[in-house]
């Protein structure tokens, strides 16, 4: 089993040797606190709400925190850069998202430090002679389909871009055609190639990126039986797409934590949870500086696997998102199973 490549890209932006765990998180919460004296400088609506904050504390629980809300009504007030700066703006509805869209601004920074992850993320599984089909949706510039392929290519693999919308049979094709070793795809979309191959597997395809919607064990299960080995990415288009990516040993995703900051809290009263307990995926975007996100809900219900990975890596993982937190008139519930899960049999 190969150790995560992320770790030597961690160790490579960071400076933190090994990465040490307990130096990475000084070296985050260092780094929040930099982000967060910028946007109070630069955003009005941080300078309004980090106002009476002390922020020579290094303490991240002192930070409020920033909620889908803002990025529904305020999101130019989070702008800490001229709109000259801005390359991308993501107004997005996926299927992980209920209600109104929220927008979201990158700069050319924002979007290279994506493809950066990518990369990384992808040769985890995949190398040269690799030929990926992208599934996701989106074909519009810097969408993370496109991020996706033009990383894969970078990294000496042959990307794929389907058509949008692609139908079952006409990926099938496309996978046959191409030569395909490799898929990255919505779990609803996996389902729906596998429905079409009852008892085979899809031309010469034995991975599978999967990404936008948790997946379920039945639909690993499904994809095993047709020789198909599933890796889980996490992220949002708040994050800039990147987020967290499962190794080989399966046990957690690996976090892009060079450029995010991940707690998790207590979905009721906001408090920070210990590792391993059932709480609210925070995060905080530490090298963005057109749109940082400080301590943002992201509403995802999960928790830090604590202690090594399998494969080596000393780091914390984060475990699968196993409900929605839903917010609502002033209260607030557990919403399961989780949203987008794709099933198969």
């Amino acid at each position: 089993m190969t150790r995560c490549p992320l770790d030597a890209w961690i160790e490579a932006r960071t400076g933190v040797s090994g990465p040490d765990p307990a130096a990475l998180r000084r070296w985050q919460i260092e780094s929040l606190f930099k982000i967060a004296e910028w946007a109070r400088a630069q955003s009005p609506l941080y300078a309004a709400r980090l106002a009476g904050v002390n922020l020579s504390s290094r303490d991240s629980a002192a930070l409020p925190f920033t909620t889908p809300d803002d990025l529904r009504g305020r999101a130019h007030d989070l702008l800490c850069v001229s709109q000259d700066e801005v390359e991308r703006v993501v107004t997005l509805t996926t299927s992980g998202t209920t209600g109104s869209s929220k927008r979201i601004f990158l700069t050319g920074h924002d979007l290279e430090s994506t493809l950066d992850f990518f990369r990384r993320g992808m040769a985890t599984f995949t190398g040269p002679g690799d030929a990926v089909l992208v599934l996701l949706p989106g074909r519009r510039d810097d969408c993370a389909a496109v991020l996706l392929a033009r990383a894969l290519e970078e990294i000496g693999v042959r990307a794929v871009l389907s058509p949008w919308p692609c139908p079952p049979y006409e990926a099938l094709r496309l996978a046959v055609r191409e030569g395909v070793t490799c898929l990255a795809a919505l779990p609803s979309q996996l389902a729906a190639l596998l429905a079409e191959c009852p008892g085979g597997g899809i031309a010469r395809v034995d991975r599978a990126l999967t990404s936008g919607e948790p997946v379920s064990d039945s639909l690993r299960l499904a994809a095993a039986r047709a020789g198909i080995e599933v890796y889980a990415h996490y992220g949002l288009t708040e994050t800039g797409f990147g987020g967290g990516v499962e190794c080989q040993a399966h046990s957690g995703y690996h976090l892009r934590e060079a450029d995010i900051l991940v707690e998790i809290v207590d979905p009721f009263t906001g408090a920070p949870l210990l590792p391993g307990a059932d709480g609210e995926v925070v995060l905080s975007t530490l090298s963005r500086v057109g749109m940082p996100l400080l301590r943002y809900r992201t509403g995802d219900l999960s928790r830090m696997l604590p202690g090594p990975c399998p494969c080596g890596s000393p780091l914390p993982r984060l475990g699968p998102v196993t409900g929605r937190i839903v917010r609502s008139s002033g209260h607030i519930r557990i919403q399961t199973p989780t949203k987008g899960t794709a099933q198969a049999s």
